[in-house]
């Protein structure tokens, strides 16, 4: 029975070594089966030093990374034959770990994928076992337990485990044990063994363990949950677990689980330690260091809540400024003694391009039909109503007095999640809702079919006519289009992902009707046939596409030789697209990588995208304390400030004619402007030259920028045009730091400090205060007045319109959106020349001469 899978699916959201870049690659390496309760590094009987390839040249001559002077008369160093691979930044990670080490405390490695978690672990690990990186490692703890017994050393008196060298427990998901097998016999010899298979080979393992025949254990999470009770007692120094944020809920069994482990030090290695509130990051570090967070109410109270108000389109200049100092205090004086995260901009200069295109497109006419005629279903209406006052007269809502429950007995709170999912499917396909998919039970198709029922009251439909139709699915008529199109190019290769097996399964049918080449992988597909799929689609020429489940899909695999990704469906938790997206934008790829995420306009796509908006600008904030645009009035756990984001009215709301999320950007944006315009002072005297002149040429490109559009561009554009796409944009612009935003932070910091706790920094369209300048604006006479806030945005409105930037006052909208991606020394630019050209105006208007 073999344990664990082949290596060339183990790696997840973390990153495989193998994919980075040469020679920090290396070649596959065996597995061994369950039955091999122990496996220590292999090598040729000629060979002592691993691993076996070359350094980078510049570094061939390095000795060994000291981390400690002797303890016990030994160094604590990572060996020269690792170190000399090592990058800088890893080496600082390799320090990260042991100084937390020495100290008895744990800590959480978050690096991004592909920054290489897995190798630094190894490093550190080789360090603290006292390894010398040859073969003499190999058998060390066995002749050490061997030279015991012969000196009359029953097993009962044998030592502890870690009685001379510090022992190691891994747990991690399934697919990566294997991972983890091939890494250590890379870069070292290690005698360790895969805790799991059968009782027998469970307790051979825990037997070798116990008599200190083993450096490391590595077991997957359900093994440790399950057999929590034979592994926590034991002689662990340290636990690692990778994928940590798998224990981000802390009333999980996994991480209730984990936490019964007692050692010197736990560490975690995730890439993603917060995915959908800063709760999670909590959960993570309590269970790296136990305590030293505070309690998960203190954190709330501290940390999560005022982070979250903070964040909101509506904050107060209070909690504005708190927020941000918070914010900045978190990252800069908590985070650092607990957790460590460096991103991909490290490598950016390695990488090509990645293009992150948001597609809002129409749901098509049946579509709207059906979504319409659901949303006016009783059940809906009894969910969306609830709080409402009952008609009974009691003054009580009515979803807790006389409507609890619909005409089948079923509670209104058991009906959310059920229509939650229809609405998405029906944003994705029409035939989405009819049974006859793969693995519907009995009572599955009994439902389906009052759905049809409600969807086409008093029809006669049948499944094989609404599988085509073009006014069935809006998301398909850009698809298919976009497709048409890369295959016409003829070198591109396509990743399809969907979070549904049954929106794969009409995709599926679909590329069969253009008689496109294909691979398919959904959660049932087995490990043998996924890798065959995998080599085909990055081998053969003529697979065009791969149709994969987002969460099958999303980690394990790389696949370099696709260039364009398509998100066929958002999913709640942005990680996932994510990871999705880095199957192909990854060490490897040479080509830029497009990706397209098609949303179901106006319909609860919409609103799970704009989630993901809001879930990735806390990342931003926990991570990097990043100053972000405050685009919602709803506050994540707030029941009184819901805002557009929050409640079953959102969920069960369609904006038929408006773009919400278009809507909601371009208002932040033009409010950012409008307190630009007021508030924001231009380029101070003693700005640099330098950035002046830089700032000029960036500034003159943009205003006459005339270029036409490269083909590629024009023709995407063509096609979302024909199939009715009124918007799109560019995620990541969505989500960078804003220099507007930081300035009105400055002032809601100062005016917090003249007003402790008074209210007051609203936007400038909702009635902006004064904002004395530092310095007198514009230049003027003696005798005129100083002009206030609203003066200066209406003379700067204006210059912008005789500068050209804008036709007129209804054009700032979207003038703002591209102020609002400008460095600020531009933005600082721009404000100069609108204050001289009002400056200008104002003198020829006051002076009696002619100019």
């Amino acid at each position: 029975m073999t344990l664990v899978d082949p290596p060339s699916d183990t790696e997840t959201e973390s990153e495989s070594e193998s994919d980075l870049p040469s020679p920090l690659s290396s070649g596959g390496a065996a597995i061994p089966s369950s039955s091999a309760k122990l496996t220590t590094s292999k090598t040729p009987a000629t060979e002592f030093v691993k691993p076996p390839f070359p350094p980078p040249t510049h570094q061939q001559h390095l000795g060994p990374l000291l981390l400690q002077s002797p303890i016990h008369g030994h160094n604590v160093q990572v060996p020269a034959s690792i170190n000399r691979h090592l990058r800088d930044y890893q080496r600082d990670g390799v320090r990260f770990f042991h100084q937390r080490w020495a100290e008895g405390r744990g800590g959480l490695i978050g690096d991004d994928m592909g920054l290489g978690k897995t190798i630094q672990t190894i490093a550190f690990l080789s360090a603290a076992f006292q390894k010398s990186g040859t073969s003499s490692d190999a058998t060390r703890r066995h002749d050490r337990v061997r030279a015991l017994q012969n000196e009359g050393l029953g097993r009962s008196d044998l030592p502890p485990a870690n009685k001379k060298w510090p022992t190691c427990l891994v747990v991690c998901p399934k697919t990566v044990v294997g991972n983890w097998v091939k890494e250590l016999d890379t870069w070292g010899y290690f005698e360790y063994a895969i805790y799991g298979g059968d009782k027998f080979e469970r307790e051979d393992c825990l037997k070798d363990f116990v008599m200190g025949r083993l450096d490391l254990v590595i077991t997957a999470f359900d093994t440790a949950r399950m057999y929590i009770d034979h592994l926590s007692g034991l002689a662990w120094s340290i636990v690692i677990v990778d994928e940590v944020h798998r224990c981000k809920n802390p009333a999980s069994g996994t991480t209730i689980a984990l936490n019964r482990f007692e050692c010197r030090a736990r560490f975690g290695l995730t890439g993603t330690a917060i995915q959908n509130g800063y709760k999670e990051l909590w959960t993570l570090l309590d269970w790296c260091s136990p305590g030293r967070v505070g309690s998960q109410s203190q954190w709330k109270n501290a940390i999560s809540v005022p982070l979250a108000e903070g964040q909101a389109h509506r904050a107060t200049q209070a909690q504005v400024s708190k927020a941000r100092l918070l914010a900045d205090r978190l990252v800069n004086n908590l985070l650092p003694h607990f957790f460590l995260r460096r991103t991909k901009a490290l490598i950016a200069d390695q990488m090509p391009r990645k293009f992150d295109q948001v597609v809002f497109c129409p749901l098509a006419k049946t579509q709207l039909e059906v979504y319409k005629r659901f949303l006016d279903a009783p059940d809906v209406q009894l969910m969306v109503r609830k709080d409402e006052l009952c008609d009974c007269g009691s003054e009580e809502k009515r979803g807790h007095c006389c409507h609890t429950h619909n005409a089948q007995g079923v509670h209104w709170k058991d009906l959310v999640l059920k229509y939650m999912n229809l609405f998405v499917e029906i944003s994705n396909h029409v035939i989405l809702i009819f049974p006859g998919f793969k693995g519907e039970t009995d009572e599955q198709r009994a439902r389906r079919r009052e759905y049809v029922k409600v969807a086409f009251p008093g029809q006669v439909v049948r499944q094989a006519d609404m599988m085509y139709g073009d006014e069935l699915c809006g998301k398909w008529q850009v698809l298919s289009q976009l497709l048409d199109t890369w295959k016409a190019e003829g070198d591109n290769k396509v990743l399809i992902f969907s979070k549904s097996v049954k929106v794969l399964e009409m995709l599926e049918g679909q590329l069969q009707r253009k008689n496109f080449n294909f691979c398919y992988m959904d959660g049932k597909t087995r490990q043998e046939d996924r890798m065959r799929s995998l080599d085909k689609f990055n081998d053969d020429p003529a697979v065009f596409v791969f149709l994969i489940s987002t969460l099958v899909g999303g980690t394990g695999l790389n696949m370099t030789s696709a260039n364009k990704v398509v998100i066929f469906d958002p999913n709640w938790n942005p990680a996932h697209d994510l990871q999705a997206m880095d199957r192909a934008y990854r060490f490897g790829q040479k080509r830029d990588v497009n990706v397209y995420r098609l949303l179901g306009a106006g319909a609860l796509e919409e609103l799970i995208y704009a989630r993901q908006i809001y879930k990735q600008q806390q990342m931003q904030i926990g991570y990097e304390a990043s100053v972000q645009t405050r685009y919602f009035k709803g506050v994540q756990g707030s029941k009184s400030h819901q805002g557009e984001l929050f409640g079953l009215k959102n969920i069960f709301k369609l904006h038929e004619t408006a773009l919400a999320t278009k809507m909601i950007i371009e208002k932040a944006n033009l409010a950012e402007m409008n307190w630009a315009l007021a508030n924001m002072d231009a380029t101070p005297d003693g700005m640099i030259k330098e950035h002046t002149a830089s700032a000029e040429r960036n500034l003159a490109d943009f205003m006459l920028d005339d270029s036409p559009p490269t083909s590629q561009t024009d023709r995407i554009s063509d096609i979302l045009n024909n199939a009715g796409v009124a918007y799109t944009h560019d995620h990541q612009n969505v989500l960078l730091a804003s220099h507007v935003e930081r300035n009105i932070t400055s002032a809601a910091i100062a005016g917090s400090k003249r007003e402790d706790g008074e209210a007051g920094v609203t936007l400038a369209n909702e009635g902006a205060p004064e904002k004395k300048s530092a310095s007198i604006w514009p230049p003027r006479r003696k005798t005129n007045a100083p002009f206030d806030s609203m003066s200066r945005l209406e003379a700067r409105v204006e210059a912008l319109i005789e500068m050209g930037l804008i036709q007129s006052r209804s054009s700032l909208a979207s003038f703002g959106r591209e102020f609002a991606r400008m460095p600020e020394a531009e933005q600082r630019l721009i404000l100069t020349k609108a204050d001289l050209l009002s400056a200008h105006k104002q003198l020829r208007q006051s002076s009696p001469f002619d100019y």
